[in-house]
């Protein structure tokens, strides 16, 4: 570290981050009345990571209106965890709990959402919708959770066909036919995407976008017909809505397998177009089902994933070296700088939550310190605990539209050195740390705020026989509601 890093401008910047609801405060205000959030992670099993990233989200709904909670995570999986927040669904033949509500996430690594913070994050949300419903009737001012992902193909065109035989028992067959393109395939997608690739088997293309086509093609009539019928108890456009996300997510998926062995960047910017074409098509679903008379704002969503999907991608060398863009570019793009926030989190010391290699359980795995010349490194440097550190503010005009302006153009500048950071998903491989997790970035245009966990540790899954014996948990204290 250089003598000029260490009088650098950070250290005048720099706040501490605690679990206490105050520490949140600066945040909070610097987000101001921004209409998507993103919160990251630079690892998918730190639990500091997840822990903040629920504080936050609780007191942007409480105290900012956001009612919508996107997920890094397939849109079935989700989709449980939306119903259990709404008090539930006739249809469903037991009572979910919490924890329970967890249970569809069962692909590879399931401890990304089945962990140690999801529940009790989980019935705030439900709490707080049967409040909603209790002071003021108002759905609308409810929260929803969704799922980003795509790749619950399979598994999303069941919904589809589900859905259909409730609603047009032809329409039903039609859509099993086409999908049943895959069935040679069973559910092993890699197939799919080797034979689509080398040309051994017609694709499925045409197939899922005459689905997807058909769907929005009958959107009114499915709704009248239902509401018709005395179905309003089930939300007829609601479930409309599902129906087509899911048949929008096996359109993408298709697309994304027929492609994955061609180019890692093809089919990385396909999966982050799905993310940011989910986020619009949640936004305009909100917007309208509000009634006409509605003042009601366009809706306020918080987006959890990785510092990969959520840091601009034009400020990274993946974006500037590879050409991948990523959801939080696109969220800048669609929906107005000026009206997105977002939050990295960085890894540093301790361990973290990681399997070795695909498919396998993970384990508590000790993390190497940060490389020289990198962002880590710096802040470990420069700050003596958990800390954060504002970039820009979202401030509010006369005309009612909001503007974000640079806190600091020297720290603007100090930031956007290119320096390495440090990505995580859910491998770990520490014997090739620097080729494998990091890359070089502009902090300050990546990100809004960043925020740096001094020691860390691995999150626990819910299921420990999933896990390396050796995880233990620490003792909680009383902060707010998340900590150590």
């Amino acid at each position: 570290m250089t003598i000029t890093e260490l009088n650098s401008p950070l250290s005048t910047h720099i706040r501490p981050l605690s679990f206490h609801r105050s520490a949140y405060d600066p945040l909070l205000d610097a987000i101001g009345n921004a209409q998507i959030v993103l919160i990251g992670d630079g690892s998918h099993g730190t639990y500091e990571f997840y822990a903040h990233r629920a504080n936050i989200t609780q007191r942007l709904v409480d105290e900012k209106g956001f009612t919508v909670v996107a997920l890094e995570a397939d849109w079935p999986d989700a989709f449980r965890i939306n119903r259990y927040i709404h008090g539930g669904h006739r249809l469903q033949r037991h009572k979910d709990t919490a924890r329970s509500c967890l249970g569809e996430f069962e692909r590879f690594p399931k401890w990304m959402w089945k962990n140690e913070v999801m529940p009790q994050f989980i019935d705030f949300l439900k709490t707080f919708n049967a409040e909603v419903m209790k002071s003021t009737g108002n759905a609308a001012n409810q929260v929803s959770v969704y799922g980003l992902d795509l790749y619950s193909l399979h598994r999303s065109a069941e919904q589809v066909v589900n859905y259909l035989e409730r609603v047009d028992r032809e329409a039903a067959k039609a859509a099993r036919a086409k999908y049943n393109c895959f069935e040679r395939y069973g559910e092993d997608t890699t197939r799919y995407a080797f034979e689509a690739q080398f040309g051994l088997s017609k694709t499925c293309q045409q197939e899922v976008i005459q689905n997807l086509q058909n769907l929005v093609r009958n959107h009114r009539q499915y709704i009248e017909e239902q509401v018709a019928a005395g179905a309003a108890d089930d939300h007829p456009a609601y479930e409309q809505f599902m129906a087509e996300m899911n048949a929008l997510l096996v359109r993408d998926a298709e697309e994304y397998y027929r492609t994955m062995m061609q180019e890692d960047t093809k089919s990385w910017n396909i999966r982050d177009d799905h993310f940011a074409r989910a986020l619009v098509e949640i936004v305009r679903h909100l917007g309208s089902s509000a009634p006409d008379d509605s003042t009601q704002k366009d809706a306020k969503v918080v987006v959890w994933a990785h510092n990969s999907h959520v840091g601009d991608a034009r400020a990274t060398d993946m974006g500037r070296k590879r050409g991948e863009i990523n959801v939080g570019q696109r969220c800048r793009e669609l929906f107005g700088a000026d009206n997105v926030f977002t939050i990295g989190f960085l890894t540093n010391r301790g361990t973290v939550t990681a399997a070795f290699e695909w498919d396998e359980p993970p384990l508590t795995r000790t993390l190497n310190p940060p490389i020289a010349q990198s962002i880590e490194k710096l802040f470990d440097e420069t700050a003596n605990d958990d800390c954060f550190v504002i970039m820009h503010r979202i401030e509010d005009l006369p005309d009612g539209s909001a503007r974000k302006v640079e806190v600091n153009q020297e720290l603007t500048r100090f930031l956007n050195r290119p320096r390495y950071q440090r990505f995580i998903g859910v491998l770990y491989k520490s014997a090739t740390e620097i080729p494998s997790h990091y890359a070089r970035c502009m902090v300050a245009d990546q990100y809004d705020a960043v925020a740096h966990i001094k020691v860390s540790r691995g999150i626990q899954p819910l299921e420990p026989e999933d896990v390396d014996k050796g995880l233990t948990r620490g003792e909680l204290d009383e902060t707010y509601p998340f900590g150590e």
